[in-house]
């Protein structure tokens, strides 16, 4: 029993020595089975490293000689130099779009450039521009619109009896295509202006109340560049609201430094115009068109008065109403 308790703790401490490195197994290969099995990230740090290896061997150029000495024959290291030159051939077209000095065309519309814009009057009624035409550019203006209603078709009456009147004394006028009363000049405006500008009025007139006007007798205008002449109707009562109204504008417009309205501006509703300054021959016939007229606002009494709620900036062809504050 002495014997057999001796052999069973020699046993055990055998067993736990680390005179072997390992526990109980005798064979080389299942030593290695036992560390790869108790340390699994190396296991992968050598399937790691071994694949690396073989990528290596692959991506390195090697010779003839060197795939011999290794065991290749020479149609398999044919083989292996034109894996590497097509993996070489692929990776080709980076570099050379990177080292290539060809450029890529233009399409021809930034090629050409821009064509010079040629103005045509005759497209536009005989009108001249007062300003050249420059891509980017909007012609703007601010106005109160006045709206016809049921007055629109006897409204037309009137300005057809004020054309044949003028024509009689061959003078041809140009009938308006809305009545509406101009609150600035012609503004030229570049594209990124609009929307803050618009914002910036809106915060203005916003506290500017609600009012009406009066229209009453003709007057004769023409433009600063005495290209064009009007015949208007003048606003006789509301002209202190408008006067306000432009003073507001007039101090947004200075942020942008653009021009002012008129100094001496008259507010009128153009309700028809001719071109060329006519403005002698067309005073001279000012007391028949006013009988006209007279005759006229006899029977359509109301057609003169018109309640101003809201104004309207336009830019281009573009409509931006600007509601003023109820009363």
């Amino acid at each position: 029993m002495a014997t057999g308790g001796r052999g069973a703790l020699s046993l055990l401490q055998n067993y736990g020595s680390d005179s072997d490195g390992d526990s109980g197994y005798t064979s080389e290969d299942d030593k290695k089975r036992k560390q790869d099995f108790r340390n699994p990230h190396e296991r992968k740090r050598k399937k790691r490293r071994g694949e690396e290896e073989e990528d290596m061997m692959v991506d390195t150029p090697s010779t003839t000689c060197q795939s011999l000495q290794e065991g290749l024959s020479p149609s398999e290291t044919e083989m292996s130099e034109e894996h590497h030159q097509e993996k070489q051939r692929s990776l080709a077209p980076t570099s050379n779009l990177l080292s290539s000095h060809s450029c890529i065309p233009l399409p021809d519309e930034l090629a050409e450039g821009r064509e010079e814009h040629v103005d045509d009057p005759r497209q536009h009624q005989g009108r001249l521009r007062s300003f050249p035409h420059e891509r980017g550019n909007w012609a703007s203006f601010l106005y109160v619109p006045l709206h016809l209603g049921v007055y629109g078709s006897s409204f037309t009456s009137l300005l057809t009896s004020l054309v044949s009147t003028c024509r009689e004394h061959s003078l041809t006028l140009t009938p308006a295509p809305d009545l509406h009363i101009s609150l600035t000049q012609t503004l030229i405006l570049h594209l990124h202006w609009i929307h803050p500008l618009t914002q910036d009025l809106r915060t203005r007139l916003s506290r500017v109340a609600r009012f009406s006007l009066w229209l009453h007798g003709l007057g004769v205008y023409v433009n600063e560049e005495r290209t064009r002449t009007f015949l208007g109707l003048r606003v006789c009562q509301g002209r202190d609201e408008l006067h306000d109204i432009t003073v507001e504008v007039d101090k947004c417009l200075a942020e942008y430094r653009l021009p002012p309205f008129f100094k001496d501006g008259s507010y009128h509703a153009s309700v028809a115009w001719c071109v060329g300054d006519v403005t002698e021959d067309l005073r001279r016939l000012l007391p028949q068109l006013e009988n006209v007229c007279s005759q006229y606002f006899a029977v359509e009494s109301d057609m003169r008065t018109f309640d101003v709620s809201v104004l309207t900036f336009k830019t281009g062809n573009r409509l931006h109403n600007i509601p003023l504050a109820p009363n």
